[in-house]
């Protein structure tokens, strides 16, 4: 397997690839996707089998889904010139970003598949709290502002993802795992966790489960507007149909697919969302495993790998783990370090909140070369090199910015750890789109 770790700002986007199998792993921000992602992402794909077997939507944090709604948009623009050039029309020009690879599979729990019906306008709701909680100038109460910010975003993304894939446009499978049959369903762990292969690649869906998903649906259902939630589907549905209309009748030069700021909404940098929530993936190969985290709360996940047989005798060592939630410190502690250890711990985040927090990165360290009490329980990280692996550099980020000032504190106790670990500990960086990461 080789993990592909693209620059994605704050967000996640990960490419996984084994003999000719090709997965993407979220889509990080859009921007990222425009300016380091679609591009190798194409060539890559191309040079290992020609299409993605699955793109992979951990949740709907925009960090997560904005860049794949990117390349869905891309890959209706390039249906809608393929469409026109197919019936002898040459004069719509060719898109003039590259062709996405083909997409065999969407994995995506979708927010209203979660919630239920019993939505109400969600996003407007969330959306007004925000400022009420930011002009508070509570560090605690702030903070929930940018988490209620970055969900009242993502909200319509998440439609418009789901709408994308639907058969009048993409006609992208949603939920149908490899050896299955339709309709999809929600995704989650429903008594034995679902096992399936891709190539030569055993995936064993962990997470969330059926109970964890309960509680969520319960919690926002108790706390939202009762109004009904299909209004948001529908009103996703009339504005892309005027935008087709539009730009079949000659009214809009640009791409009828720019549907970023549609809802009125502006874009937050809000990092987290009901992360109970995230689909969770352990994957085999060879003896070989690696842990698709998301964002997942850390006491959950623990919870999902022992009811999933991956916790032997309360612990495990991986071969990767992909540090949930970018390293950020609500969703890592001391515990989850000892009882999941790693050779590669893959910390996706440039700064912003404070991600990869100081904190994550001296439980990690600590559960490899700290005290008896703070190592790892797995035997088989017992004097084991290891790497933390990074998905930017503090001089690819603006300078005198706050996101810039936090990575060099990052890059900082890093270079401290690696000179103090005695040659077990190594650091890698993403200093150009992206690294790869061999398993």
């Amino acid at each position: 397997m080789k993990l592909r770790i693209f620059k994605a700002e704050h967000g996640d986007c990960l490419l996984l690839q084994s003999e000719g199998h090709n997965i993407l792993c979220d889509g990080g921000l859009a921007k990222s996707m425009r300016n380091h992602v679609r591009r190798p992402l194409a060539d890559l794909v191309n040079d290992n089998g020609g299409g993605l077997d699955a793109v992979y939507i951990s949740h709907i944090d925009q960090d997560h889904i904005q860049g794949v709604l990117q390349l869905l948009q891309d890959a209706i623009d390039w249906k809608v010139y393929r469409h026109h050039v197919d019936n002898g029309d040459t004069s719509v020009n060719e898109p003039n970003v590259p062709e996405p690879p083909s997409i065999d599979a969407l994995w995506h729990n979708s927010f209203r598949d979660q919630v239920g019906d019993n939505v109400g306008d969600i996003g407007d709701l969330l959306a007004a709290a925000v400022p009420v909680l930011n002009g508070t100038g509570v560090d605690d109460l702030m903070q929930e502002a940018h988490e209620l910010a970055n969900i009242a975003t993502s909200i319509p993304e998440a439609l418009k993802v789901s709408r994308f894939a639907m058969p009048d446009l993409l006609d992208i499978p949603v939920n149908i795992l490899p050896g299955e049959a339709g309709p999809g369903k929600l995704l989650m762990r429903d008594g034995a966790p679902k096992v399936f292969q891709i190539g030569s690649m055993t995936f064993t869906l962990i997470g969330p489960s059926k109970s964890a998903l309960a509680d969520l649906r319960k919690g926002w259902n108790n706390w939202l507007s009762t109004e009904d939630g299909v209004k948001g589907v529908a009103r996703v549905k009339r504005q892309i149909r005027k935008q087709l209309d539009r730009f079949a009748s000659g009214q809009l030069e640009s791409s009828p697919f720019e549907l970023f700021n549609w809802n009125g909404i502006s874009s937050f940098e809000g990092v987290t969302t009901p992360n109970v929530a995230s689909l969770v993936f352990m994957v085999e190969e060879d003896g070989k495993t690696l842990l698709l985290t998301g964002d997942a709360q850390q006491d959950k996940l623990l919870e999902d790998l022992e009811a999933s047989g991956f916790l032997d005798a309360g612990h495990c060592h991986l071969n990767v783990l992909k540090v949930q939630h970018h390293g950020s410190e609500h969703n890592t502690d001391a515990n989850f370090a000892k009882r999941v250890s790693a050779d590669h711990y893959v910390f996706c985040g440039d700064g912003s909140n404070g991600n990869p927090e100081p904190e994550v990165l001296w439980d990690y360290y600590k559960s490899r070369l700290g005290s008896a009490s703070r190592r790892a329980l797995s035997p088989e990280a017992e004097d084991r090199p290891f790497t933390f692996w990074f998905s930017t550099t503090a001089t690819q980020l603006p300078k005198d910015s706050k996101d810039r000032e936090n990575f060099e504190e990052t890059e900082e106790i890093v270079a401290r750890m690696v000179a103090d670990s005695g040659g077990l500990m190594r650091a890698e960086f993403v200093r150009r789109d992206y690294r790869t990461l061999t398993i």
